[in-house]
């Protein structure tokens, strides 16, 4: 028996159901399937359990898109877990992937059903009854601003210019009310029922995650992209994004957008150890998502588009 072989976790029987291993979970823990993956397993410590139950059963009430969980419990080794009902067998990030390595970029079919998705999200975030008070304390666990100081950041030429961002963005979106926000929200997260693993949500500006979702794969050096939408994707994205937020009574997202990716390119060069498992063995990756959010930042205070188009670019420019 290999080492993998030893390591990997054994079958789970919870009331005569039993779930297989599927994977790892990003803070620990582990996520299971019963046989015909209706339904899903996920273990933690006692503590995150209990909040991430809390948390589900209270989004999945307010009406956002989420599973609806059906039992919880504590195994024989006393390690906590719950059970939640399935909202799709496959996240869309696997079906972009496939969809971009066979015909070059993500079908408008995939396309509109992950949008559809995300549409219904928005309309639970933008739902005055979901608000919370404002705090803008809160944007440095959102942007991960203690990893990005202690692993990547500023040069000296540009340290001046990350903090005016920083602060600038940070005092335009508390224009906007605040509420859930996922906090990892990307095509690997969602299913064509919901949107999965809220271990890290938490509260934030509305729109936000939801917005930098559709520039999220673009934030990949190009040897490292696993999906790629059109520009007409994304356009037609933020365009359904402002329709929902203002049929709200919201300002149109898209008046943030070149806040959000400030702050969202800020956050991409965390370089959190808990979200890859050797990051110090790629430090031309990490490079790259410096030089990336560099040049978001002199963008952002020249008051131009941040074009996601242009990361590539800016980020291998000599």
């Amino acid at each position: 028996m290999n080492e993998t072989e030893k390591e990997k976790p054994e079958n789970i029987s919870v009331e005569g159901k039993t779930f297989t291993y599927i994977k790892n979970r990003l803070r620990g823990g582990q996520v299971f399937a019963n046989e015909d993956r209706t339904e899903y397993l996920r273990t933690a410590n006692t503590a995150e359990i209990a909040g991430e139950v809390n948390l589900t059963r209270d989004l999945y009430k307010r009406g956002f898109p989420v599973p609806e969980v059906v039992a919880t419990g504590t195994l024989e080794n006393e390690t906590a877990y719950y059970v939640e009902k399935s909202i799709g067998e496959r996240v869309f990030g696997e079906i972009f992937m496939e969809e971009t390595k066979t015909q070059g970029r993500v079908s408008d079919e995939s396309f509109d059903a992950f949008l559809d998705v995300i549409k219904r999200y928005c309309e639970a975030q933008f739902d005055q009854k979901n608000f919370v008070p404002c705090d803008k304390d809160a944007l440095a666990g959102i942007t991960a601003l203690a990893n990005v100081m202690r692993n990547n950041p500023p040069s000296p030429e540009i340290s001046v210019m990350f903090n005016e961002a920083y602060e600038k963005a940070s005092e335009r979106i508390m224009a906007l009310p605040w509420g859930y926000i996922q906090s990892d929200l990307n095509a690997f997260n969602i299913l064509h029922d919901g949107i999965i693993d809220f271990e890290l949500a938490g509260f934030g500006p509305v729109g936000y995650d939801a917005l930098t979702n559709i520039h999220f794969g673009r934030m990949w050096p190009k040897e490292r992209v696993a999906y790629v939408f059109t520009d007409d994707q994304v356009v037609k994205y933020v365009a359904e994004i402002d329709k929902v937020a203002q049929e709200k009574g919201l300002p149109a997202m898209s008046e943030y957008e070149n806040d959000f990716l400030v702050l969202k390119a800020i956050w991409s060069s965390s370089l959190d150890k808990e979200s890859e498992d050797n990051p110090e063995s790629n430090p031309d990756f990490w490079e790259w998502r410096v030089k990336m959010r560099d040049w978001c930042i002199r963008q952002y205070l020249n008051g131009e588009k941040i074009d996601s188009n242009r990361f590539e670019v800016a980020a291998t420019a000599k």
